[in-house]
């Protein structure tokens, strides 16, 4: 995206590919996950975007976006088994064209309440009520 700050070269994504899957494997370890998630590898967010299309679920929660009722509703409706694509956006969030393109490829903004919360919460955020939701 245009706003992130880390730039990852080649050399360097591959050995943050293989720690980011080692804190995956670790952290599915501690949470007794039968299914250790996988790492994929950097991608644009023009690829991104493509790389998603199959998802039953696509979301990008943006700061402007308006309607909690609408974030709810599309959790809510989660089943099991679905999959689900999140973009979370980078310090400073995410630009005006880059959610336009979002939504020409069928992803929906949503909210995350009141307050603009950080890259590093909004993950979190959005993954607790996706756990609450299918664990309840």
């Amino acid at each position: 995206t245009k706003r992130a700050v880390v730039k990852l070269d080649e050399k360097k994504s591959k050995s943050k590919i293989a720690r980011w899957q080692a804190i995956s494997e670790s952290a599915a370890k501690q949470s007794k996950r039968a299914i250790i998630p996988k790492v994929a590898d950097v991608l644009s967010f023009k690829e991104a975007l493509k790389d998603c299309q199959k998802a039953n679920v696509k979301v990008i929660p943006y700061e402007l976006a308006e309607g909690m009722e609408k974030t709810k509703e599309i959790i809510g409706n989660l089943k099991p088994g679905c999959d689900v694509a999140i973009f979370i956006g980078p310090e400073g969030g995410f630009e005006e064209a880059e959610i336009n393109a979002a939504m020409e490829a069928q992803i929906t903004p949503v909210t995350l309440g009141k307050r603009i919360l950080r890259t590093e919460t909004a993950g979190f955020t959005i993954l607790s009520w996706i756990m609450y939701q299918l664990e309840s």
